[in-house]
C-alpha cells in the first residue's frame, strides 16, 4: 500500500509538473504574438520591421506633443485644443489633428492610417514606418515617445 501511495504521489507530482510547464510555454508563445516599438515625437517616419504578418494594434502607451512649450502631452488622437489652427501648414498631413499618430500600410495604396489606440488594420503587415503628424521642419519643439504595440 505504501508503495502504491508513493507512486500515486510522484505520478500526480509529474501532471503538475508537465501542466506548469505546458503552461509557460503556452504564454512564451502568446508574448511572441506581440511586436512593440517606441516612436519619437522628434523624428519623421522611423521604420520597423515585424518579422511575420501583424494585423493589428493591441496598444499605445505614453504621450507626446507637437509644442511642448505651449501643448501638454496626447496620445495617439493628436491635439485637440483650440489656438493650432492657424499653423495647420506644418502638419504632415492636413486631413488629422496636430500630433496624430500615423501608421504606414506599405502595400496596396492604403498608405497610412491615423491610429487612435487599440485597433485592427486595413491589411496584416510585415514592416511599417510609423511617425507624429507634424511637418519634418517642426519637430524640434516636439517632446514624448508613444509605445506602439502590434498583435497577430
Amino acid at each position: 500500500m505504501k508503495l502504491l501511495k508513493t507512486l500515486f504521489s510522484v505520478g500526480a507530482m509529474s501532471v503538475v509538473l508537465f501542466t506548469g510547464i505546458f503552461n509557460t510555454s503556452e504564454v512564451k508563445a502568446n508574448q511572441a504574438q506581440v511586436k512593440c516599438f517606441n516612436v519619437s515625437s522628434k523624428q519623421g517616419w522611423q521604420y520597423f520591421n515585424l518579422r511575420g504578418p501583424y494585423n493589428s494594434i493591441a496598444s499605445v502607451e505614453g504621450n507626446w506633443t507637437v509644442d511642448y512649450r505651449r501643448y501638454p502631452g496626447v496620445g495617439p488622437e493628436g491635439h485637440n485644443q483650440p489656438g493650432l489652427e492657424p499653423y495647420n501648414q506644418y502638419k504632415y498631413d492636413q486631413n488629422f489633428p496636430f500630433g496624430a499618430l500615423l501608421v504606414q500600410i506599405p502595400t496596396d495604396g492604403y498608405g497610412y492610417v491615423w491610429v487612435r489606440g487599440s485597433q485592427q488594420l486595413p491589411k496584416p503587415i510585415t514592416r511599417t514606418a510609423i511617425r507624429i503628424n507634424d511637418s519634418d521642419i517642426a519637430l524640434g519643439d516636439n517632446s514624448g515617445v508613444l509605445r506602439v504595440c502590434f498583435t497577430r
